[in-house]
């Protein structure tokens, strides 16, 4: 199945709908492309693709991940093994980035701004505990809080981090426990 476009607070519950539908099948996969959205949502539907094991696959012509999407993707899992499998493309791009908080345009106080800090540590601490449960590297996460522009992992990055990577030149998948057995993760 296909998801593209912006993601929103409400998508898990059409995405949960959809599954619903489905005919049970012994492999589902979910092809990624979006620029991202609500960060709630993507960790809500990141969650059914968990527990639903479902592939992520981050690999169409024009395919991309960014933002609030990285949080589905990395949710994927294989239904077999339970172990993680998400596929991005060697010519696609995985982006990961700051999150900016919803600032009123008016003017701060003390409290107002503590409550900001408040909102954003909470963020953080939900992320953290989202990646915890799918099994995704945390660095991946800090990758992200680090960056003030949209950080692209490298493909070579993918495979440290438990993510295989379809050669678009060649077609072939590179697994990512191949890659591990040559080069020792940091």
């Amino acid at each position: 199945m296909d998801a593209k476009g912006g993601i929103e607070l409400e998508d898990a519950f059409r995405f949960q709908t959809y599954l619903s539908k489905l005919a049970h099948k012994p492999l589902t996969s979910l092809y990624l492309d979006s620029t991202g959205g609500s960060i709630q949502g993507a960790m809500a539907v990141g969650r059914i693709v968990h527990e639903a094991k479902i592939r992520t696959f981050l690999t169409g012509p024009s395919a991309k991940c960014n933002s609030a999407c990285t949080n589905i993707f990395l949710a994927g899992r294989d239904r077999e093994s339970g172990q993680p499998y998400r596929v991005k493309g060697s010519a696609n791009g995985l982006g990961f980035h700051n999150f900016v908080p919803v600032l009123q345009d008016k003017e701060y106080n003390a409290k107002d701004a503590a409550n900001v800090m408040a909102r954003a540590q909470n963020t953080i601490y939900e992320l953290a505990t989202f990646f915890q449960e799918i099994d995704a590297d945390l660095e991946l996460l800090g990758l992200g809080l680090k960056q003030k522009e949209i950080y692209y992992l490298k493909n070579e990055d993918a495979l440290r981090h438990g993510i295989h990577v379809l050669d678009a030149k060649t077609n072939e998948l590179v697994r990512y426990e191949s890659y591990r057995r040559y080069f020792k993760p940091d």
